[in-house]
């Protein structure tokens, strides 16, 4: 996965971007969007190279609405180009699981077992 995102340019995202597990808002329809809030100004960006199938194995989708996926989330980035990141580890919150790991030193981590019975 890579994000394609304008940071703003100034010391304080500058040292955002070295830290791992960055708080963001990751919101899912027919593209992938992720939005910092914690940058001055906020900055939202496009996940380019990316699979709704493997996603979908570690993230499920939400009820209805203008997102398949809306939800807290936390990220680790490694700038490969210019206003270019690979994503190098994501999770996902839900209420209803904790933090599920979609992508773990880059990779899709294993799906997660949502529905097992207890």
């Amino acid at each position: 996965m890579k994000l394609n995102i304008s940071f703003p340019k100034n010391m304080y995202t500058e040292q955002l971007l070295r830290q791992e597990r960055i708080p963001c808002l990751c919101k899912i329809s027919k593209e992938f969007e992720i939005s910092f809030s914690d940058t001055v100004p906020e900055a939202s960006g496009i996940v380019s190279e990316w699979d709704r199938n493997e996603l979908e194995l570690r993230a499920i989708a939400g009820g209805g609405g203008q997102y398949t996926h809306y939800a807290n989330s936390l990220i680790t980035l490694r700038e490969i180009e210019p206003d270019v990141y690979k994503v190098v580890g994501l999770e996902i919150f839900y209420t209803s699981f904790g933090w599920c790991v979609v992508l773990k030193d880059g990779e899709y981590a294993p799906p997660g077992n949502f529905w097992d019975e207890e």
